[in-house]
């Protein structure tokens, strides 16, 4: 998921991290091979359409870690 906040949770939610949660199914099967992607900037130039889609993403285990999202247009 991109999303261009600075986070799916509130800042002040007592560490509930509801959004986070969810997401991930915590409470259940956890999903392993699912990503947040916050702080997304996509320009407006950039239209609807379909995309190849390159998540880069630092070779370290954390539960964060910096990437660098690179879309590539589909050409028909």
């Amino acid at each position: 998921m991109l999303v261009d906040l600075s986070s799916v949770d509130k800042e002040k939610d007592e560490g509930k991290l509801l959004a986070d949660n969810v997401f991930w199914n915590t409470k259940e099967r956890l999903r392993m091979q699912a990503t947040i992607t916050e702080f997304t900037f996509v320009p407006n130039e950039v239209k609807d359409g379909s995309f190849f889609f390159n998540l880069m993403i630092a070779p370290f285990e954390n539960d964060a870690s910096p990437s660098k999202p690179v879309l590539y247009k589909i050409v028909k």
